[in-house]
């Protein structure tokens, strides 16, 4: 039994490797060796290919990605230059084939102008030709223009007869230049060229217009990956051993939230045509472009419960309202700080006064209402104000006015920059505030020959002057210049104890000559 366990061990031993880690014998089994690396290269392999596998399918989205965005581009890029294309064919035509070959006035160019349109009228909303004095020529549809229409104005007119070797297309805009009840006044893109046409025995110049239709955009599919979708059918494709996925197929883009025939979109398009044709332009006294068209007065409509938009009239005026109101922030300008050079030579600022602009809100916003409403549209409007626009130039006097210096007892009449007339004057009395003549810009209000002046009536029935003048030009209320026959000297230092209720005292002979030469709204300046 002895030997026989000394044998057996033996032979176990034979079985084993034997080390010694820190004093300590340990006996491995070489197979739990054998498996321990094989599960290790296993898992290592698996780790590989999954990463290779990533790495495929990241570089095949990315592959598909761009393919499917160049593809969308060139597509769209496509479409582009086949409309483009087509409207130019279209120009060429009308120009080469019908207006150098027929007379404008005969029955055979009118047959072949409405032959054109009516060929191509899926792809135009109108074909127009001008003489170069922006008179119309011919026209499909037939149609009449708008009153007040400045064609000469309209940027495809000035950019073609500007450049008349080439052919101009415009920027997406509202053609409403056209009166007629069964005419949309739709989105266009223009393109407009300068030709040669017959008209009798003298050719002359005009424009040709082509007014290709600018609608809906359609829908586009494969511009943006859902990507939660996406992965969850390419786990699905790896699981079945494919190697390829169809991303179209598998939901893998996000599909266009609006499409073509949206409802909404619909609505609004029918909205904006029927609504919100006109286009109105203002340019500020600081040239700044203020712009109320289509864009601005869809927002205005109110939607209904059916989808379709209405125009509430309470509501609209309200939004025009604040509109006009914000307008008139940048216009208005009466009683502002003005800075200008003086005839002695300095820099002199002075505010208050009557003079300048100001925006009549209520005026405008009627008128602006019936031009809506009728679907009118006008280009550097003016809005409804009362007073002036001021000047750009010297501090908004411009060249022409009438400068009072109260400190010098002096007047100046400038005519385009240069003096045309000057004298001494007496003011307002300084030593009494009173009787103050007060600085401020204003503007000559009237003209009158022969006046009583009359001072403040008293509790007896009487007033506290009575002053006839043969010239009286008021600017300030009941101040203003005139003739003085009772004061024999004017200017220095009278105006202290003696000057005037607020006027200025002229010389009569003098008075006589500025009444000849200044009208109302001529600027006037007081200053100190």
């Amino acid at each position: 039994m002895k030997n026989k366990s000394k044998t057996g061990g033996k032979n176990l031993n034979r079985g084993r490797r034997k080390w010694f880690h820190k004093g300590e014998f340990i006996g491995l089994d070489i197979q739990s060796v054998i498996m321990t690396v094989l599960t290790m290269l296993t898992i290592a392999v698996t780790v590989v290919m999954g990463l290779l596998i990533y790495n495929r399918f990241k570089l095949s989205v990315k592959e598909t990605n761009i393919s499917s965005t160049e593809g969308i581009v060139d597509s769209v890029v496509e479409k582009m230059n086949s409309d483009l294309y087509n409207i130019r064919q279209i120009s060429n035509a009308a120009n080469y084939n019908i207006i150098q070959q027929y007379d404008v006035s005969s029955q055979e160019f009118n047959n072949q102008f409405s032959l054109l349109y009516e060929i191509n009228s899926d792809k135009i909303q109108s074909l127009v030709l001008y003489n170069n004095e922006g008179k119309l020529m011919a026209s499909e549809p037939i149609s009449s223009e708008k009153k007040n229409v400045e064609i000469k104005k309209q940027d495809w007119f000035y950019n073609a007869k500007k450049e008349i070797e080439n052919i101009h297309f415009s920027k997406p805009h509202l053609q409403n230049i056209f009166m007629d009840g069964t005419y949309k006044y739709n989105w266009v893109i223009s393109l407009s060229r300068s030709v040669d046409i017959n008209d009798g025995e003298e050719p002359i110049s005009g424009i040709l217009l082509v007014d290709m239709k600018y609608s809906i955009i359609e829908e586009t599919l494969g511009s943006k990956f859902n990507t939660e979708e996406l992965v969850k059918n390419i786990k699905v494709a790896l699981s079945e051993g494919k190697q390829q996925l169809d991303v179209t197929k598998a939901n893998g883009y996000v599909k266009p939230q609006v499409y073509k025939d949206d409802q909404d979109l619909n609505n609004q398009l029918k909205a904006a045509n029927e609504y919100c044709l006109s286009t109105i332009t203002y340019t500020t006294p600081k040239g700044k472009e203020i712009v109320l068209d289509g864009s601005t007065l869809i927002t205005w409509l109110s939607k209904q419960d059916d989808g379709s938009y209405t125009k509430d009239e309470s509501v609209f005026k309200e939004k025009l309202t604040a509109f006009v109101k914000e307008l008139a922030s940048q216009y208005n300008s009466i009683g502002a700080t003005r800075t200008f050079t003086g005839k002695d030579g300095q820099s002199h600022t002075v505010s208050g006064g009557t003079y300048g602009f100001r925006v009549s809100t209520d005026s405008e916003v009627s008128a602006l209402l019936k031009m809506i409403n009728e679907n009118k549209s006008e280009n550097n409007r003016t809005p409804e104000h009362t007073g002036q626009l001021p000047s750009g130039e010297n501090g908004g006097l411009g060249t022409t006015y009438l400068e009072i210096n109260i400190t010098k007892q002096h007047l100046w009449l400038v005519k385009d920059g240069a003096v045309a007339l000057e004298s001494d004057f007496v003011s307002g009395k300084e030593s009494d505030p009173s009787r103050l003549t007060p600085n401020g810009t204003y503007y000559i209000y009237n003209k009158e020959r022969n006046r009583v002046l009359r001072g403040t009536k008293q509790p007896n029935g009487k007033y506290e002057y009575e002053s006839p003048v043969s010239y009286w030009m008021p600017f300030n209320k009941g101040i203003g210049l005139h003739d003085a026959s009772w004061r024999s000297t004017f200017g220095r230092d009278i105006y202290i104890n003696s000057g005037s209720h607020g006027c200025i005292n002229l010389p009569t002979g003098f008075a006589g000559s500025l009444y000849s030469q200044i009208y109302v709204n001529l600027p006037v300046v007081v200053y100190r």
